[in-house]
Formats: C-alpha cells, structure tokens, sequence
C-alpha cells in the first residue's frame, strides 16, 4: 500500500513512517507539491497525507484535482496541521472530500489512534478486533450507568478510557461504589455511545475511587458498533469545530 506524503518536516515523515510502515506502507514523499500532484496518476497513491502547514495555498488545488480523478474511497486524504483550520478551510476541506484533519504530533497516542481509524474504516488496515483505549472528548457521547450489584443503586459517574474489552470509570459519588471488591460481578450496565445504549454484564477489575471494568459478555455485533464510533473520533472532532466556528462567526 502507499502513502503519498506531501511535506517539508523530516519529523513528520519519521513519525508517520515509524508508525505505518511496520503495517505495510511503503512512502513517497514530496516536499513540492506541484510535483507531487504531477505524479499523482503514475503513483495511484492509496492515501495521500498532506501538510496544509507546510502548503497553504496548494491543497484546495491538489484535493481538487486528486477528486477529479479519484473518489473518497479510492484515494484517502488526509490533512495535517499544528493548528485548528479556521471553519471557511475546514468546510471547504469537507466539500472537496477531505478524508480527516488530523494534529500533525504523532508522537501523541491519541493522534496516532484517530489516524488508525481512518485507515480501518477504509479497510486499509486490518481490524484485530483489540480497539486501544480511547479518552473520551467533549465532542463526545459516551456514558455509563450501573445498579449497585447489592444495594440497586443507580451509579453514575464518567467515562474515562474505553475499549471493546473494558473501561475506566469515576464514579460521582465513590462511596457508593467504595465495598465494591475485585471479581465482583455487575449484572446490570449500560452504555450509551452516539444514539446507541447496550446493556451487558460487567465485573471490577480493579477499585481505588477510579473504577476498572472488563466488558466480557459484549457480542461480536455490539464490539463493532463501538469501534465503528471509536473510529469515528476524527470526523466528530471535525463537526464539532464547525459548529463551533459557526456559533462564534459574528
């Protein structure tokens, strides 16, 4: 598979490559990017990442054209940037077929786990099935609720990683959860995640105020539906600014 990397920053490569390349990418980079969209057909690139850092005025021309010649899902494309796009890039982004905009630090996890997402969705990596812990965000909807296994007590509280396997969980009021034991079975959850609420069976795996679950009983088809929303991250980051880019547009 190859990825079209347009950029100035040998970092960036480093760390894309130190990332991808164990997974079967093989890079071509271009730091002109008139080159690089000359080539584009001869290439017949897999995914293209494109710096908008580094070349502000070329990636409306090259997302154009690449969409000219190659869909959504032929050619995934990706923008890099330090900072947020301001909302007249990040709609016109979208309105060309921007695959994700994504930070440009991968040495951050929840960066590399955002781009691991595009690439699953895309079929472009293989799905293990093992989704790595993701932190929840405000643009987020996930929840989860629990009857205390003895007194029924409804516990809630926050969601603080998650993963088909498991989560971790603060609850609001810990003393309510405080006699709660290794091992403990927990009968009644519930986790809402998007427009989605699944119920399942829970147990502690660990208890100090922060609450350690394992998740499992899930079924195959729940454990899709949540790595399907854990993959989904970028383009809810996305939606979110421009909602808020819109509220505070005078």
């Amino acid at each position: 598979m190859k990825i079209l990397l347009v950029t100035d920053k040998p970092e960036l490569k480093e760390q894309l490559t130190y990332h991808l390349s164990p997974r079967g990418f093989d890079f071509i980079t271009y730091i002109n990017p008139i080159k690089a969209m000359d080539n584009i057909e001869e290439i017949a690139p897999d995914v293209v990442i494109f710096s908008t850092e580094d070349y502000p005025r070329h990636w409306k021309t090259f997302l154009q054209y690449l969409r000219f010649l190659r869909n959504r899902d032929e050619t995934i494309f990706i923008l890099t940037s330090k900072a947020t796009l301001e909302y007249e890039e990040a709609a016109k982004a979208i309105f060309l077929g921007v695959n994700g905009i994504l930070s440009e630090d991968f040495e951050e996890p929840k960066n590399v786990a955002q781009l691991d997402g595009i690439l699953t969705r895309y079929k472009l990596i293989k799905d293990s099935r093992k989704a790595p812990r993701y932190i929840p965000e405000a643009y987020d909807s996930i929840d989860f609720v629990f009857n205390h296994p003895n007194s029924m007590k409804l516990i809630t509280g926050s969601v603080r990683t998650i993963s088909i396997s498991g989560a971790s969980f603060l609850p609001d009021s810990p003393r309510l959860t405080s006699d709660l034991k290794i091992g403990t079975k927990i009968p009644h959850c519930s986790l809402k995640f998007g427009d989605r609420i699944i119920s399942f069976s829970g147990e502690i795996i660990r208890n100090n105020k922060l609450i350690i679950f394992s998740f499992p009983e899930l079924s195959p088809e729940e454990k899709d539906v949540l790595i399907e929303y854990i993959e989904e991250s970028s383009s809810r980051n996305l939606e979110s600014r421009l909602s808020e880019e819109q509220e505070t547009d005078p």
